[in-house]
């Protein structure tokens, strides 16, 4: 009998050396230092376009034929906000103005994914970096410094669970045109 080896994975947007050392930075300044927060690991910053859950190979293979037929195109991604969930204690970093491409190529997931016969995803979807963990908010800055992230490729990515910590491994990748 056959072991089911499933996987935890998602689809995201995953900076490049250049912008991990920007966020990085970021996080050093005072306002985020003050908040007494728990930093994410640098490695781990990503934006997820969607997540896929826990999945045997089956249905990897799926999904990756769906990224495989995605015509999308490059674009630019503006952070300049920082919010905080009060519930989840995770302070973000989003953009005031997400550009259409993105929204287009979240969908283009969504609706190739439903032949994976993956549940369509029910909470309307809002970019955001996760920061910060276990955060207090009392010294949350309003604003930030802009940066711009050029989007020029999507990953799928398994998320491991070790006991350090959670660790994401870029499985594959797929270029944005334009």
């Amino acid at each position: 009998m056959s072991q089911d080896k499933r996987q935890r994975l998602f689809f995201a947007l995953w900076p490049d050396e250049t912008l991990r050392r920007q966020l990085k930075q970021l996080l050093v300044k005072k306002p985020f230092q003050a908040i007494g927060a728990r930093p994410v690991p640098p490695e781990n910053f990503h934006i997820t376009l969607r997540y896929l859950g826990s999945l045997p190979e089956s249905q990897r293979q799926c999904a990756e034929r769906v990224a495989d037929n995605i015509h999308a195109d490059s674009f630019q991604l503006v952070l300049d906000q920082v919010g905080y969930w009060r519930d989840s204690g995770v302070v973000w970093l989003g953009a005031s103005n997400a550009p259409l491409t993105l929204f287009n190529l979240v969908k283009a997931l969504e609706t190739g994914l439903e032949s994976c016969a993956l549940e369509p995803e029910s909470r309307f979807y809002q970019p955001h970096l996760t920061f910060l963990r276990k955060a207090c908010p009392d010294a949350l800055p309003s604003t930030i410094t802009p940066i711009v992230w050029q989007a020029d490729r999507f990953v799928l990515v398994h998320s491991v669970t070790l006991p350090e910590g959670v660790q994401y491994k870029v499985v594959r990748s797929w270029s944005l045109s334009g």
